[in-house]
């Protein structure tokens, strides 16, 4: 085959096989399209020219180092069929095919390759476990044309096991996981190295990013690590949800701080708990520093109310908690921009943080730490003993971050700390498959 075919006879022979694949291929019993499809073409259109399936020493080099790397793939937390590992295997076979078989081959090793250092970089699986990623999509442009910009430009073995090489993240933690992976298969633990092999590809995905300034809330370990430039600057022992009212795993964004923040009560927990226990006394509502507001947003009094007429089903006014350190926000809030209606606080039950079981929350988290969280977040200009003061009835002040912050909360039963130590939790909520438990 002409080593420098036109662009439009690459387009042609793409095209060709995107359309062909599946009766090509009849006999394979796995999908037989391209992961990446849009990706391999946009590597062709700077490549022009068969990549792997050439003659060559250094095409050959390329294409064996590239197989045994997949072949290993369990040990970075995937599996080799996931990149049709098999189908590839018999390519040395192939050199005496036609040239339109010839480009086929070399698109399926182009889309191994591209899916392979896309899940060494970026973490492979997130997204079954994301209920809502805003970061991912952000900055998928950037991630794609990263990956097929280094590949199109190697030449050699060597320089694709450099680039494979500078995918992975170097720290401590992260060699943890390979090792603790790799000792967990050696014994057979199946279970355990998948716990494992989800932390490290959530691991890259966290890391990938770059981010100056990031928060990690992992549910299992009910902790919170703040990050900058990759190292922990502060932990924090949290509060998180009960089985039975989950905080969900998402990740998003923190822009600004809440001082003295109200508590606006969920319309199911005024309804469920709040309701039938100030309809029974209604002096409670003054007591628990709590405010009835009317559809115009104005405070009346629990006297004022007919509470024969409501019920947990029925109940037209908003219940909200006034500031000051008994408040169930505590005096200081993490505003998030994800979808769910949670976020980061303070509280005014600290005591909780002694307990080891520490799922207790409607699904918000609360941060023991929560006041050097809120002075990290705003470069130490958090007036403390404000907020010590624990003025009660304070207006809330929301104060804006100079640069919005990352927050990932995530869902790791298995979680390396940065002594290369890593600790097993148990799976509170039950998401894992029962084999993995």
């Amino acid at each position: 085959m002409n080593r420098c075919m036109d662009r439009v006879w690459i387009s042609v022979l793409f095209i060709f096989f995107v359309l062909c694949t599946k009766s090509s291929f009849a006999e394979d019993k796995k999908p037989h399209g391209l992961l990446y499809p849009e990706l391999v073409s946009k590597f062709y259109a700077a490549h022009q020219q068969l990549f792997w399936m050439g003659r060559s020493v250094g095409a050959v080099e390329m294409r064996r180092l590239l197989l045994q790397r997949i072949d290993s793939a369990v040990y970075i937390g995937t599996e080799r069929t996931r990149y049709g590992f098999d189908r590839l295997q018999g390519a040395d076979s192939q050199h005496g095919s036609d040239s339109n078989s010839l480009m086929k081959l070399d698109m399926l090793f182009t889309d191994a390759a591209i899916a392979y250092c896309k899940d060494l970089y970026q973490g492979y699986g997130i997204s079954i476990w994301m209920k809502y990623d805003e970061w991912s999509v952000k900055y998928a442009d950037r991630d794609n044309d990263f990956i097929i910009g280094h590949l199109a430009a190697i030449r050699s073995a060597g320089e694709l096991a450099g680039f494979l090489q500078a995918l992975e993240p170097t720290s401590g933690e992260y060699s943890a996981y390979k090792t603790e992976l790799a000792v967990q298969y050696q014994n057979n633990q199946t279970a355990k190295a998948k716990r494992v092999a989800t932390a490290m590809n959530f691991y890259r995905w966290i890391h990938h990013f770059s981010f100056e300034r990031y928060i990690v809330v992992n549910i299992p370990s009910v902790s919170l690590k703040y990050f900058n430039y990759d190292s922990v600057v502060l932990f924090s022992r949290m509060i998180v949800g009960k089985p039975s009212t989950r905080t969900p795993r998402f990740n998003a964004t923190c822009k600004d701080v809440i001082l003295y923040p109200y508590w606006n009560v969920p319309t199911d927990i005024a309804l469920k708990e709040l309701v039938p226990k100030y309809k029974r006394s209604p002096g409670l509502v003054d007591k628990e520093n709590m405010q009835i507001l009317d559809a115009k947003g104005n405070v009346i009094s629990p006297y004022s109310i007919d509470w024969s007429k409501y019920s947990s089903r029925y109940f037209p006014y908003r219940l909200r908690q006034s500031t000051g350190c008994d408040n169930s926000l505590g005096i200081i809030k993490f505003d998030l921009t994800s979808p769910f209606g949670v976020y980061l606080h303070d509280t005014n039950t600290r005591g909780l943080f002694e307990s080891l079981k520490r799922f207790r929350s409607h699904g918000c988290m609360r941060v023991e730490k929560a006041i050097q969280l809120g002075n990290l977040l705003l470069n130490n200009k958090l007036d403390t003993a404000f907020l010590q003061a624990c003025i009660k009835g304070e207006k809330p002040i929301t104060l804006q971050l100079e640069k919005p912050v990352p927050v990932f909360v995530v869902y790791l039963t298995a979680e390396a700390n940065d002594s290369g130590v890593v600790s097993y939790y148990d799976d509170v909520y039950r998401l894992l498959p029962i084999s993995e438990n």
